[in-house]
């Protein structure tokens, strides 16, 4: 009776044991994974050089400190800009079934991390002057319209470039033209000098007597 009742509980042992190894492993797996996930923005150097000012043990002036705050503040309106057009194109690809749920949980975690990123920023120029968190993105947001428009126009004279190439290349003449229209050309004789017409009197005619 004891040794009937010996290998079920031996074998219930050894399945669950195994389901716990196999659920701890599975687990360890799933959050390496997540911690692997490639970062939406892979950097932020503006946050990094605030960072640093405001840490630094030497005395930094407090218009250094307003302006790199300022720059990270516009840095972030260009990551809200990207976020907004993103998530249109992936809310889309999401309904077609094109984009996996990795890619979703990716862009869930950069929407968060930016949501943090805007409160720290908010807070930090309070700090300053009170009430500039308020103030700040709007003048980040004109300071990001105005490098748009600056990267706009310095890109005129290349798009410029690029079209009138094709157009240049279609007008300019072929070798072939150019060693037909040689080909028709008059050589001029050996001596330099005009063969005159036989036609054209060679001189005056001496009249008669002597008149």
């Amino acid at each position: 009776m004891a040794t009937s009742l010996i290998v079920p509980l031996a074998y219930i042992t050894v399945l669950v044991t195994s389901l716990a190894i196999f659920s701890r492993v599975y687990r360890r797996r799933k959050a390496a994974e997540k911690t692997s996930w490639e970062a939406w923005f892979p950097t932020h150097p503006a946050r990094d050089t605030y960072i640093s000012l405001i840490s630094s043990p030497d005395p930094v002036p407090d218009s250094l400190l307003k302006s790199a705050l300022l720059v990270r503040a516009t840095a972030d309106v260009k990551r809200i800009w990207r976020i907004r057009d993103d998530k249109m194109a992936l809310t889309v690809l999401q309904n077609k079934g094109l984009v996996g749920d990795d890619t979703m949980a990716r862009f869930a975690a950069a929407e968060k991390e930016l949501e943090a990123e805007i409160v720290d920023v908010v807070s930090e120029a309070n700090t300053f002057r009170p009430g500039w968190g308020g103030m700040i993105f709007q003048t980040a947001t004109e300071m990001a319209h105005a490098e748009r428009t600056r990267e706009i126009v310095l890109n005129i004279p290349k798009a410029k470039a690029r079209e009138d190439a094709p157009a240049a290349s279609a007008t300019a003449p072929s070798t072939s033209d150019v060693a037909e229209s040689n080909s028709g050309t008059s050589t001029p004789n050996k001596s330099g000098a005009n063969t005159p017409s036989k036609n054209t009197p060679s001189g005056k005619k001496k009249k008669k007597g002597g008149k």
